[in-house]
């Protein structure tokens, strides 16, 4: 199990600090986001990466940048910053070598035929413009939010195909959107959870754990919400990508999150 978890959720924001962090709970990688490169400029240079790297044997990956974009913008403007933006953040994964690069799929704020249509259309324009970007782009699954131009897993999967990427699936979003209207009602509570894992398969390269009340996104410890996580044992298990824990509270969330997972390794389903 490649385990590792998210510093910015987790409120650190000196990479020293991080690597630090990982290195006392014998963690494979820290995940870090390119926000951090604009409003925290001196918080993650990428030389530094690469040292601490280097002297620890921890690995990187990356959420690519979402605050305040929106690659599927009806507007030029918005879009053609958040492409731009975008490909920065893709140069910095390739200079701190990052083993993949999480990526937002947009937003529609007129979910109706037309806009919807040229969002799609927007959105198919800028993930073509990342596909010679030398690090493995994992999709998100973003179907929590009515806002959230892709939703459910099949929809997910088409446009994961149709640009040769890969996928992160954040078990927290599935949860959340099997409880939105838009969902099918088939795939209740965790049934949406396996149903991403199910239908995205090997593309899924990457996850996102934390836990939730299935409402709301609040990036809680593992242990407290309503996913089992004992339900997933196998899939974790042979899962051969990386599994950041994205887990707000500080250190003692994530460290009790470590602690639930690892003990999951134990248990055969």
């Amino acid at each position: 199990m490649k385990l590792g978890y998210s510093s910015a959720t987790a409120g650190i924001y000196k990479v020293d600090e991080a690597f630090k962090f990982a290195e006392s709970l014998g963690l494979e990688f820290v995940e870090l986001i390119y926000d951090y490169c604009d409003y925290l400029s001196d918080a993650q240079p990428a030389k530094r990466v690469r040292e601490l790297k280097a002297a620890t044997g921890i690995g990187v990956t990356l959420h690519l940048p979402f605050i305040d974009l929106n690659i599927a913008s009806l507007i030029k403007v918005v879009r053609k910053a958040s492409v731009e933006q975008t490909l920065e953040a893709l140069e910095y994964a390739r200079a701190i070598e990052a083993s993949c690069g999480v990526l937002h799929t947009g937003h529609i704020f007129l979910y109706q035929p037309v806009p919807l249509e040229q969002a799609f259309e927007a959105l198919y324009d800028s993930l073509s413009q990342f596909q010679a970007a030398g690090v493995p782009i994992a999709l998100e699954n973003l179907g929590l939010l009515v806002d959230g131009l892709v939703k459910g897993p099949e929809m997910l999967r088409h446009i994961t195909d149709k640009f040769g990427m890969h996928n992160c699936l954040d078990v927290g979003h599935a949860l959340i959107e099997a409880n939105r209207p838009w969902a099918d009602p088939l795939l209740a509570n965790e049934d949406n959870i396996s149903s991403y894992i199910d239908t995205l398969g090997e593309r899924i390269i990457h996850l996102h754990l934390c836990n939730n009340n299935a409402q709301d996104d609040l990036h809680a410890p593992t242990t407290d919400g309503h996913i089992d996580f004992r339900n997933y044992s196998s899939f974790l298990n042979a899962f051969k990508g990386s599994i950041c824990l994205e887990v707000a509270g500080g250190k003692e969330a994530v460290a009790k999150s470590v602690a639930h997972i690892r003990a999951l390794e134990a248990v055969a389903i």
